[in-house]
């Protein structure tokens, strides 16, 4: 009678390992970013946009993933969810804006340039402008005396119209850092970092100004992330 139990519940246990590595999985999430910082002798914003990747895998498939990732294959996401975050710094203090976007990263604002003390972009197309709390369409008058997204730059910007600098940055394979003085009024202190060889970098900006402490303003990890299926069906809305 005791070995029928002890077969019966060594029976449930394989069973419920099959059950789980057939049908049960894991929940991952990896965090894409690219950025432009532009400043001048007063202020600086830093226009970020992130790609929020999750992966929903079999137990039974994990392995070829990680083999995959190791032979530098790459898996497409299962989901994902973009956002553009703003940050305005001047020698007062940081304002934070964050918008949440559609899934095609390729319609996020890009091509930074200022104009006239005013910050453009190209927004879904054609010319956008940055309001101090939201993206908007130029006007009409605008679009015709900018001639359209025409005039916006990809390039980095060293001390144009106005006196402003442009630099764009991001993940990378290798260590790197820079720093911009804005003024006389703080500094901006940008870094790469790599965890381990052939790993996703953790990219972040800090805040330094005369008789305060340094602050870390923005930072986003690149590295995968195992979470749990409901903070995973929290991020993407599942």
């Amino acid at each position: 009678m005791r070995n029928k139990l002890k077969l019966t519940v060594l029976a449930a246990v394989v069973i419920g390992l099959v059950v789980t590595l057939v049908f049960g999985k894991l929940y991952m999430t990896r965090d894409d970013s690219g950025a432009d910082l532009l400043w001048n002798p007063n202020e600086a914003y830093l226009f970020v946009t992130v790609a929020h990747r999750g992966f929903r895998i079999r137990y039974l498939e994990y392995p070829w993933v990680v083999l995959k990732e190791l032979l530098y294959g790459v898996r497409g996401p299962d989901d994902q969810r973009t956002s553009v975050t703003v940050v305005h710094i001047t020698a007062d203090g940081v304002e934070r804006h964050v918008e949440a976007w559609d899934q095609d990263q390729a319609n996020t604002p890009d091509l930074y340039t200022p104009f006239e003390g005013r910050i453009y972009a190209n927004y879904r197309g054609s010319l956008g402008k940055w309001t101090g709390n939201k993206f908007e369409m130029a006007t009409a008058e605008e679009q015709r005396r900018l001639d359209g997204t025409n005039r916006l730059v990809a390039t980095d910007i060293d001390k144009g119209a106005g006196g402003w600098s442009k630099r764009g940055f991001g993940e990378s394979v290798s260590d790197y850092e820079f720093a911009v003085d804005v003024g006389r009024k703080f500094s901006l202190q940008v870094t790469n970092k790599v965890t381990s060889p052939g790993a996703a970098s953790i990219v972040s900006m800090g805040l330094a100004r005369p008789g305060q402490p340094f602050q870390d303003i923005w930072h986003v990890d690149g590295r995968p992330r195992g979470v749990t299926r409901t903070e995973y069906e929290h991020t993407f809305k599942r």
